[in-house]
């Protein structure tokens, strides 16, 4: 072979390889070369997406985390628990999406369909609608469940449903891999941790400056009766606008009682979820019973006028593992530091009145 001819192959092969090499770079991480998607879900399993052009989704959670994403078209049946799409659809800090608006149009005009309540979802209700891919909430689904979808066939995922605040990260990631959005993801993510920060500084300068470095002491309560610690969402949330969880002691939660709560004397006190198994129908009433109580009306929270309550909507965006869940801050952080704030704060935030305290917050600490 002349020395013209190997010039000429070496050439080819350098062009072969360097267009081989564009092609790689320009594919994700989890995109294989026939165009569909690898990606590893909440349970540790490898899950080949061949497309995400009809989403079928069994909880509000990732519902909400995919119409954050864009994609809200993609949805073609969802999870429908009583008031779980009665948010409100501003998010602080946040880039406006269409949830829950694209839902309840959706769910109104058939063009998607109605499975029921999560924890009722069986493989049968989501093999009854043709989807590409199913998200599954790690909270609500069942072992045999899945056990049924793999015998399906059923490509589907899950994602973490409740947790840490990494782990809402780690779905909305996740999801952004699964629908090809990885750059809306990362903008989601990066909003909610500026948000969160602009609340924690505003927190830490109340503490800093008005209250002289001491901090409060705070029982953050799922139900009447049961005490959030360090290792659950709440817990996490609390540990992060400069208090003191008087049940640091606990892992996620527990039962508690009057006693022990009085044995705490929080300064403030926060329920997060009134009603939900504890037989509270009338959350004013039980809130104005607990400063009555002989025992809870006497510890440093009832004399502070600092007892707090969320209810229908505000309970959703306080506990819900979505991108919403910086409202939950916000939420806290008025409650703990209202006497900072030229606004009152209703002792009980629902549905006609936390989106415009969250507001005023926003305003406020962003003035």
């Amino acid at each position: 072979m002349d020395k013209i001819k190997i010039v000429a192959l070496v050439a080819v092969v350098v062009v072969v390889v360097a267009a081989f090499a564009v092609v790689l770079t320009s594919m994700s991480d989890d995109e294989n070369s026939d165009g569909s998607r690898t990606v590893v879900d909440f349970n540790g399993r490898k899950v080949v997406i061949n497309s995400a052009d009809r989403i079928l989704s069994t909880s509000a959670v990732p519902t909400s985390i995919l119409c954050g994403l864009g994609v809200s078209s993609n949805i073609v049946a969802v999870s429908t628990d009583p008031d779980v799409y009665g948010e409100d659809p501003h998010i602080i800090g946040a880039t406006d999406d269409d949830f829950p608006k694209a839902i309840v149009d959706g769910l109104a005009n058939k063009s998607i369909a109605a499975l029921g309540g999560m924890y009722n979802m069986s493989a049968e209700t989501i093999a009854s609608v043709a989807s590409d891919v199913v998200i599954c909430d790690a909270y609500g689904i069942k072992q045999e469940t899945m056990d049924a979808l793999d015998q399906l066939g059923i490509t589907y995922i899950v994602v973490s449903g409740t947790g840490v605040m990494s782990e809402i990260y780690d779905t909305i990631e996740l999801l952004g891999k699964v629908v090809g959005k990885e750059s809306v993801a990362n903008r989601m993510i990066s909003e909610m941790k500026n948000s969160i920060q602009k609340i924690q500084d505003w927190c830490k300068s109340v503490v800093e400056n008005k209250m002289g470095g001491k901090k409060y002491n705070v029982a953050m309560m799922m139900t009447a009766r049961y005490a959030i610690g360090p290792n659950y969402l709440g817990g996490e949330i609390m540990s992060q606008l400069y208090v003191n969880n008087v049940f640091n002691k606990i892992d996620r939660y527990a039962l508690v009682t009057s006693e022990s709560i009085a044995e705490a004397n929080p300064d403030a006190m926060i329920f997060q979820n009134l009603g939900m198994g504890d037989g509270v129908t009338n959350p004013a009433a039980y809130i104005a019973s607990v400063y009555a109580d002989p025992i809870l009306g006497g510890i440093s929270a009832a004399d502070n006028g600092l007892i707090f309550a969320t209810t229908e909507g505000a309970k959703n965006a306080a506990s819900y593992a979505n991108q919403g869940i910086v409202r939950a801050y916000a939420m806290y952080a008025m409650f703990i530091y209202q006497d900072y704030l030229s606004f009152d704060v209703p002792d009980i935030l629902n549905s006609s009145n936390y989106s415009q305290c969250i507001e005023q917050f926003w305003s406020e600490i962003n003035s």
